[in-house]
């Protein structure tokens, strides 16, 4: 994986955790079970975010939990930052890609460059999955040359798996947020998740 592929998906996953602590989502274990984010990757974005001045964390909870909270310095981070990653176009992962859209739709009410997002993470995975095709050569010598050209059809499977399931996203994602949540023992209402979407079929 490409230098500059990483420091996307540092970013773009850096910023969504933002959005989501802006949510109310602010502690691992609620990035974890209402995120599906793994304590392996929400604990180094959130050192990350406070090492910037991005949330600061307040008081232990419940069970020691330690929530964070987003500062003046994040709120304008969230609502500039998601333009540059539309900008910068689909990574060619499907989950990055859906993050990005994501934010788009929460952070800049702007529902047609998240379908746009989505369509174009669809095409580069079905040109990433094409040049696989591509690069085969004409007959797997030995054993090590079988398991590479298995490998790159197992690859192509998920690339184009990914393509119809980005098609599938962008059809069904809704027009903005809806609704206020609070969580438990707090008096302020906080933005809510996204509301429901279509089921995927």
């Amino acid at each position: 994986m490409s230098e500059t592929r990483d420091r996307r998906r540092k970013s773009d996953l850096d910023l969504f955790v933002l959005a989501l602590i802006n949510s109310g989502v602010s502690t691992p274990y609620t990035l974890q079970k209402e995120a599906g984010l793994s304590p392996g990757a929400a604990i180094p974005v959130i050192q990350r975010l406070l090492q910037a001045g991005l949330i600061r964390q307040g008081k232990p909870g419940l069970r020691g939990r330690t929530e964070c909270r987003i500062t003046a310095s994040g709120r304008n981070q969230l609502k500039s930052g998601w333009r540059s990653l539309i900008d910068e176009g689909p990574s060619g992962d499907l989950d990055a890609d859906l993050r990005v859209a994501l934010l788009a739709i929460s952070e800049g009410n702007a529902y047609s460059a998240a379908v746009q997002m989505l369509k174009r993470s669809a095409a580069k995975l079905l040109d990433m999955g094409q040049a696989l095709s591509s690069d085969k050569p004409a007959a797997p010598v030995g054993l090590a040359g079988l398991y590479r050209e298995l490998r790159s059809v197992s690859v192509k499977a998920l690339l184009d798996g990914q393509a119809t399931a980005a098609k599938t996203i962008a059809d069904s994602l809704p027009r903005k947020l809806s609704g206020k949540r609070r969580e438990a023992g707090s008096s302020s209402p906080k933005k809510a998740p996204l509301g429901r979407i279509k089921r995927l079929k």
